[in-house]
């Protein structure tokens, strides 16, 4: 049976698609390109209006801060059947019962062992596994209690040594225990959850406001520097003139979104699809 919460994403992304499906934007890319040099960022500013990119970005703001999309993540988590989260919790473990796998885990463990206590060891264990899925999070985390009894044992063992350890301690893994625990922390996803993430997450990023001006100021620039570029046929003096371009991006960009930060944007909750002051 297909997961519900893919059903709803696919649905609101195609929404959003559909809105702008008649707005032709690889049409206007290529024309802009076609065009070439000073004449395609011309084109460009003609073709990628403030107001355009202004409306695009605001409308993609309002498809991630969307109840469709924070409906559509709870569902997908949600609906996590339990006994196939123990199957991939199952598969990892039995690569680690692997002779080769084993080898190469211990063969990293030694160093680290020879290197760093076993809190610190923890802690680079977290940090490294941080940006990982949580299942794979929680067979690492079980993993190391199991561990942590023997791990000054195994700081004096030899590589292969700790290779069997390893698989020894992989029988030992609770794998019913870890899918139950993911499978209680996957039902905490509600859709308030993913909205309230959502929300701060878009409230951190440069308002649409502020992404066209810096969009349309970046391709006045460049059209500039490129006439200079044109007018120039001196190898060095190009080359100032592509410093003076990378100078004045920069400053394009941090100038615009200090004042878009200073502006302290908000989302405005009751319009829905506003996300400018």
């Amino acid at each position: 049976m297909d997961n519900p919460g893919f059903r709803i994403l696919k649905e609101a992304f195609q929404q959003f698609a559909d809105k702008h499906g008649d707005a032709d934007i690889t049409g206007r890319l290529v024309r802009s390109l076609a065009a070439g040099g000073k004449a395609a960022v011309d084109k460009a500013q003609e073709e990628f209006p403030k107001t355009f990119v202004k409306q695009v970005v605001g409308d993609f703001y309002a498809l991630l801060s969307s109840q469709e999309v924070a409906d559509g993540v709870s569902s997908t988590v949600r609906n996590l059947d339990e006994e196939k989260v123990k199957e991939m919790v199952d598969r990892a473990l039995d690569q680690l019962k692997n002779d080769e796998t084993a080898l190469k885990v211990a063969k990293s463990l030694k160093d680290a062992l020879q290197k760093t206590s076993t809190d610190d060891l923890e802690n680079a264990l977290d940090a490294a596994l941080s940006s990982r899925g949580l299942g794979e999070r929680m067979i690492a985390k079980a993993f190391f209690e199991q561990a942590r009894p023997i791990i000054d044992e195994m700081r004096d063992a030899s590589e292969e040594e700790i290779a069997e350890k390893i698989k020894e301690l992989a029988d030992t893994v609770p794998s019913d225990a870890i899918a139950q625990q993911v499978a209680a922390l996957t039902r905490e996803v509600t859709p308030e959850r993913v909205s309230q993430q959502a929300h701060k997450f878009v409230g951190q990023l440069p308002s649409p406001s502020a992404i066209s001006e810096i969009l349309h100021d970046l391709g006045k620039a460049a059209g500039d520097k490129f006439d200079q570029l044109s007018k120039s046929g001196d190898i060095k003096a190009a080359g100032s003139i592509l410093q003076e371009f990378s100078d004045e991006a920069r400053s394009i960009v941090e100038r615009t979104l200090a004042n878009d930060n200073a502006a302290k944007k908000t989302f405005k909750r009751d319009k829905g699809r506003d996300f400018d002051l």
